[in-house]
């Protein structure tokens, strides 16, 4: 049971009344000393003992005619003096002067309670009892104890009550704090708890503290004490303080640096626990983790930021910043903004620029310059139609100088613009646009058909959305699955403070494609198609009959030699398609009613050197590269097969004895032909001059070139 000290107040009108008890105390004494009535002359008083002591309480009685006892707590101890059923009581003095004292010896808690002597009535004398006596057997409490001694372990700025208990005492002890020998008065209150005994008492001490990293290693003393004891029991804790860092930072260099300037930061901590690990940051984004140092180069757009150490512990984390001060040249916050104001009002144009050092800001108009020198540049007169135009902001420092232009507009009635005529197709949504110029802002743009409004709060067909433009704003109107009846004119109302302007803009329907269109497309492309079958029906015929001609089957001998001398001399696979491109040539020709003039092969030495690309014995300009003969006077093989000198006549594998030799081509009929690994596009040669108007051309000779095979 928990209780609280309480101090004893006995206020005036008790006082008078224990004087009056008293007075007829004595009064009554006195007349029964006359009747020689029994009587209790001494009565005893309240006593306190300690444990394990004595005390006597003190009964005197006169003209007993009755029987002497002692009672506790209303108890009967015994009629005979040595209280026998209790050793350690019995009855003192002198029995003759009428002395009755009890004596208890080696006091204990049994022997706290209340206490009266009494005189046993008889036939002729009534019974008799003395006031009430306590007696109050005072016990020490136990040695008193800390909670989480020897060490209190607590964490900084965290209130922290300081427990002390002490146990068994009776009263419970009073309770004193102290902090390095200092007594504490503050903060601190008590709990007392009754046992179950009603008489012994523990209690509970508290001592609450906001405790500093300065409380670190204080030693903190509870003493306690009560009546029972002469000196005070005391015990005593630490005071372990678990803090977060304490940061410093420092930087090198410590004063302004300009751009890509080398700066390192050093980062250093006071903690308990000790730092377990460090942080850095630049404008709240993180760089490193890793170290107390931080190495960085400045740039332009870290003047104004904020360099942040982090160290943490268990308990916490600490930050010290530094904000950078780099030097750089001057720069717009924000782009300037145009201004619009009335004709005869006021405005103020505002041009926001950063620089560092701070740059100086000037303003232009024209050839004119205005003679201020800060960002915002203000009419404090009425403004005339010369105010409204053009300004330039300058901004300048050593470093360099940046300008911007703002336009001061005049405030005006709008001007609905843009197309008046817009198309949709049925069933699809229509798109409805109506653009304003205003100065200032329209507050309302309105959509009206006839004489109604178009409500589109709540309409699941219209709806409108609204997007500022330069000098203005556009409103778009929306219609859903449109039908017939949507076509027709719309109503664009644009408001503003100064007036409104309105527009009729027309929404025609777009036609989707006529069926007449894609009939006559369709029998169009048929057409086309029959006409392109029949040029090339007729166009077959004639070649049929070209080639059924007596001048074609001659002209076919020529072929047919000039081919065969072609394999002969080149052993490629691919011969009969060049053959067959030279027959392409010479049909080309006849459609148009000319002759191929002669055999001229795209595979020729003398064709233009940009078509081709030669082997070894051929520069990039085609010209021939004389020949680098071996120790036997013939040509070195160049990686695609042997060279043969034409002139003998051995490329046609022909014997040299034979007087038969096939009659040799002139030069002009060489290929010139190499393979190469870069092969380039070759083109068709155009016939040669040196060809006569015979359409067989001049009698073939053997060339003294060289032709090359086609691998």
């Amino acid at each position: 049971m928990a209780t609280e000290r309480r101090y004893m107040y006995y206020p005036k009108s008790l006082l008078s009344q224990s004087c009056l008890s008293f007075l007829l105390l004595i009064t009554a004494t006195l007349i029964d000393t006359a009747l020689g009535i029994q009587r209790i002359v001494e009565h005893p008083t309240d006593q306190s003992v300690i444990v394990d002591n004595s005390v006597i309480l003190h009964c005197k009685v006169a003209d007993r005619v009755g029987t002497v006892q002692w009672t506790r707590n209303k108890f009967g101890l015994g009629n005979d003096r040595s209280l026998s059923a209790y050793p350690r009581y019995s009855v003192i003095g002198s029995q003759v002067n009428g002395e009755y004292n009890l004596w208890i010896q080696n006091a204990s808690l049994l022997d706290d309670g209340v206490y009266e002597c009494q005189i046993s009535h008889t036939a002729t004398q009534r019974g008799v009892r003395s006031n009430p006596a306590k007696v109050s057997v005072l016990l020490p409490p136990r040695e008193p104890t800390i909670d989480s001694s020897p060490v209190i372990t607590v964490t900084e700025g965290i209130d922290y009550n300081i427990t002390c208990r002490s146990y068994d005492g009776k009263p419970a002890p009073n309770i004193t704090w102290w902090i390095n020998g200092q007594l504490q008065n503050k903060r601190s209150y008590e709990i007392v708890t009754t046992q179950s005994d009603g008489k012994r008492e523990d209690i509970v001490g508290l001592m609450t503290i906001k405790p500093s990293k300065q409380d670190h290693g204080k030693e903190f003393e509870c003493r306690a004490i009560n009546p029972a004891l002469t000196s005070y029991l005391k015990t005593t804790a630490k005071l372990h303080v678990l803090y977060k860092p304490q940061v410093t930072l420092s930087v090198s260099p410590p004063t302004e640096v300009t751009e890509n300037t080398v700066m390192q930061f050093k980062c250093q901590a006071d903690a308990n626990p000790r730092v377990t690990s460090w942080k850095w940051y630049r404008n709240g984004n993180i760089l490193s983790e890793s170290s107390q140092l931080l190495e960085i180069t400045s740039r332009q757009n870290y003047h104004g930021q904020t360099i942040k150490c982090e160290a943490i512990n268990t308990v916490g984390k600490t930050t010290k910043s530094y904000k950078l001060n780099i030097e750089y040249s001057p720069r717009f916050v924000k782009e300037p903004l145009n201004v619009d104001a009335d004709l005869g009002g006021r405005a103020t144009l505002n041009c926001v620029v950063d620089g560092n050092p701070v740059p100086r800001v000037i303003w232009k108009k024209g050839s004119q310059e205005f003679p201020i020198s800060k960002p915002t540049l203000t009419f404090s007169r009425a403004l005339t139609e010369a105010d409204f135009g053009t300004y330039v902001c300058v901004a300048s420092s050593n470093l360099g100088s940046v300008e911007r232009q703002v336009q001061l507009l005049k405030n005006g009635k709008p001007k609905v613009t843009g197309d008046l005529r817009q198309y949709a197709a049925e069933g699809d949504d229509a798109v409805i646009e109506c653009e304003s110029d205003s100065v200032p802002k329209p507050k309302e743009i309105l959509w009206s058909r006839g004489s109604s409004k178009i409500a589109t709060t709540g309409s699941s067909r219209f709806s409108t959305k609204e997007s500022d433009l330069v000098k203005g704003r556009k409103s778009i109107l929306t219609i859903k699955n449109i039908h017939a009846a949507d076509y027709g004119d719309y109503n664009c109302t644009v408001i503003n403070n100064y007036g409104m302007d309105s527009a009729i803009i027309k929404l025609i329907q777009k036609d989707a494609v006529p069926l007449a269109y894609v009939l006559a497309g369709v029998f169009g492309g048929l057409g086309v198609i029959v006409i392109i079958v029949v040029i090339l029906i007729i166009y077959n015929r004639k070649k049929v009959k070209d080639e059924a001609s007596p001048c074609t089957k001659i002209h076919n001998i020529v072929n047919e030699m000039n081919s065969y001398t072609n394999s002969t001399a080149d052993t490629n696979s691919t011969d009969s398609a060049n053959k067959k491109n030279l027959e392409n040539v010479r049909m080309e020709f006849r459609s148009t009613g000319s002759e191929y003039p002669g055999p001229q092969e795209p595979w020729r030495g003398d064709y233009l050197a940009n078509h081709i690309r030669a082997d070894a014995e051929y520069d990039q300009l085609g010209n021939i590269i004389p020949y680098q003969h071996t120790k036997d006077g013939r040509p070195p093989v160049n990686g695609y097969g042997g060279h043969y000198d034409y002139q003998d006549g051995n490329m046609y594998d022909v014997d040299r004895r034979s007087s038969d030799r096939l009659p040799t081509y002139d030069r002009s009929y060489d290929s010139g032909f190499e393979p190469d690994v870069y092969p380039k596009q070759y083109g068709r040669p155009p016939p040669s001059s040196e060809f006569t108007n015979d359409i067989y051309g001049p009698p073939p000779t053997v060339t003294t070139g060289r032709l090359s095979t086609n691998v």
